[in-house]
């Protein structure tokens, strides 16, 4: 077969711009682009449908005539396909970034990187619904074979094998080590082939290109997993040297007898598939990223990531092959659960939507609830008063008085008047870009809103008919996973926050700040990132970071950049993590990826220690205290109330 060396040189472009993914399916070509666009296309690559507005896409996969979509904070879409032009039936918000989508019969597998795997049931693709959450770790793509859900796991570098025969009751049966980076994984007659990348095993410091580790992960393993318990390794073969942090993914998927294999930096490689010998390879062009790969009429189609989508003709691989259909799983969702000493964890408030968040004013509650909108509480009794439905699907809400302000990701922000038995909309925010998480300042005048993944901006609100931008910050990669806010405000009023990549922000629109200032902490080995497992929160006095099993206090006085490593780590015996809200002398911290909440003494902020914790299944998120009440978003089940 004839190599292809340089995509570059290929004159066979669609001209509709940059792509993540694409698949082919009924004689079609369906190709997706993270500024929410779905294209579909002639193998001609002629451009015959689109439809706009789902968010940042990342993966689409097919089964039967339905087509699922994930994007990343703006969860799935789920189509029918059944004709040219795509019919959209559903959206559905995931726990956390959807990336990954593997579909078996009724299920969908959406990997949601460090919180999972969230399984879905789509027998009904106009109503899907919730029914288990696998705790495996960073997820990023995953594939199903004979009752197994294969996981390619990022940072821990392996597959993790997992038995769905009851995916409420799922479990895992082992683990297979990688040389790198885990991703794209398929699986074919007891075979599995595991895509990696970025840094190889063993890698001392990711932020030291001199370590022989850095870079040094791209490849693929193969491992015979004919019994699933025991899998032995067959061969692999080491791609060259390459990393890069914007385009970070391998996939791996079998034509016939061909083994192809897209590294986002490296291209695309096609091997045979038992000795991985070089059959073609295809090169993105300079500055390029491959980011998805199909096959169809003998022809391979190649999405990148700042290029097109691209057609490499005659190469005579084999149709892609369907997603498996006609298995049906059990779908009745897993009950909640939860263990732990001395305190007992209870659903409150539920129903067939999510709870992600709340506020409370002097006489309400406000629950975030996704496709439910949002629901109206009595503050006193916790009952329904009653529900506000929004335009768009509510993930964050912030009150003051009466007036409501709900985010709504795409959809931007509303804001209402709450009376006793119904809202009145008085005003919006639309962006460009979604909207995912708001706070409001003390006074109520300003509102703070962080806009994709991005961008930071400060509005003033205090008339909600003539709302207006006072002041913005762009962020370099910061707003990944959600919580960045602090709950609580400094003693003066300023409003804090952390991100990924830029650090510690903070501003006080009420005391007539014009900006957001940043002080950027580093570490010796890699560099400080607010993730999943993070937290940020004060007591008006103090600012507790959550780090490394404990929490470090942070300074506004700290001259930019410092290295955070010099600061005193406060530990707790056992250790603990999450998203902090500050109670009386103490703090709560929920760990959503874990499925963990502690209750952390800290009247002596140098010497915490835990009073207790507890593990649930439940999506646990930022704790509110609500009078003498702890209240916790808890996800797909519901309101949560902890009692000690």
């Amino acid at each position: 077969m004839e190599n292809r060396t340089a995509l570059y040189n290929l004159h066979d472009g669609a001209g509709i711009g940059p792509c993540i993914d694409v698949k082919a399916h009924k004689g079609l070509i369906y190709a997706i682009q993270n500024v929410g666009k779905l294209c579909v296309l002639k193998p001609n690559l002629e451009l015959i449908h689109t439809y706009e507005g789902i968010g940042n896409a990342r993966q689409i996969e097919m089964i039967d005539d339905v087509a699922v979509i994930s994007a990343r904070e703006n969860g799935i879409w789920i189509f029918d396909v059944s004709r040219e032009k795509p019919e959209l039936l559903s959206h559905y918000h995931t726990v956390e970034y959807a990336v990954g989508v593997a579909l078996c019969g009724n299920l969908a597998f959406v990997s949601c990187r460090q919180y999972g795997v969230e399984v879905i049931d789509i027998s009904d693709p106009r109503h899907p619904s919730f029914v288990s959450l696998i705790r495996i770790g960073e997820v990023q793509s995953a594939a199903v074979c004979d009752n197994v859900l294969y996981c390619g796991v990022w940072g821990e570098m392996k597959v993790v094998l997992v038995d769905v025969t009851d995916p409420a009751s799922a479990f895992v049966i082992s683990e297979i080590p990688l040389w790198g980076r885990g991703d794209g994984v398929c699986v074919e007659n007891g075979i599995l082939y595991a895509a990696t990348g970025q840094h190889g095993r063993g890698i001392v410091n990711v932020i030291d290109e001199n370590d022989p580790q850095f870079g040094n992960g791209n490849g693929v393993e193969c491992f015979d997993v004919s019994d699933p318990a025991n899998p032995k390794r067959i061969n692999g073969k080491k791609f060259n040297r390459a990393y890069a942090i914007s385009f970070d993914m391998w996939e791996a998927a079998l034509y016939g007898d061909t083994l192809v294999v897209n590294d986002s930096e490296l291209g695309v490689y096609g091997l045979s598939s038992d000795d991985l010998k070089e059959r073609f390879v295809i090169k993105p062009a300079n500055g390029d990223a491959v980011t998805g790969v199909t096959c169809f009429g003998g022809d391979m189609f190649v999405a990148t990531g700042r290029g097109d989508l691209y057609a490499v003709r005659g190469l005579g691989l084999s149709d892609q092959k369907p997603n498996q259909g006609g298995t049906v799983f059990p779908a009745v969702p897993a009950p909640f659960a939860y263990s732990g000493d001395g305190v007992r964890l209870s659903v409150c408030y539920s129903g067939s939507f999510p709870v992600l968040a709340m506020d409370s004013s002097e006489r309400f509650i406000a629950l975030a609830c996704a496709e439910g909108g949002v629901h109206i509480l009595d503050k006193a009794t916790a009952k329904l008063r009653y529900v506000i439905k929004t335009a768009g699907e509510a993930v964050d809400v912030s009150l003051c008085g009466e007036r409501l302000f709900v985010c709504e990701g795409l959809g931007g922000v509303e804001v209402f008047s709450l009376l006793e038995d119904v809202a009145e909309k008085i005003g919006g925010i639309r962006d460009q870009k979604a909207v995912n998480q708001i706070k409001l300042s003390r006074s109520g005048r300003y509102l703070m809103c962080a806009l994709a993944t991005d961008t930071l901006k400060m509005y003033e609100v205090g008339d909600a008919s003539a709302i207006s931008c006072k002041y913005e910050y762009r962020i370099r990669k910061g707003l990944l996973y959600g919580d960045n806010f602090a709950s609580n405000f400094l003693f003066d009023g300023t409003m804090i926050l952390f991100c990924h990549r830029d650090g510690f922000i903070f501003t006080d629109p009420d005391g007539g700040d014009g900006e957001f200032h940043r002080i950027e902490y580093v570490r010796r080995n890699g560099f400080c990132g607010y993730c999943a497992a993070d937290g940020i929160e004060t007591d008006g006095e103090n600012i507790f970071y959550t780090l490394d099993g404990g929490y470090v206090l942070l300074s506004r006085g700290h001259k930019e950049p410092f290295m955070i490593d010099e600061l005193e780590l406060c530990k707790a015996a056992g250790g603990f993590n999450g998203i902090l809200t500050f109670y009386e002398k103490g703090l709560i911290a929920s760990n959503r990826s874990e499925g963990k909440l502690y209750i952390i003494d800290a009247s002596d902020v140098k010497a915490p220690h835990i009073i207790s914790n507890v593990r649930t299944n439940a999506s646990v998120s930022k704790a509110r205290l609500i009078g003498k009440r702890i209240f916790i978003p808890g996800g797909r089940y519901g309101l949560l109330e902890l009692e000690r």
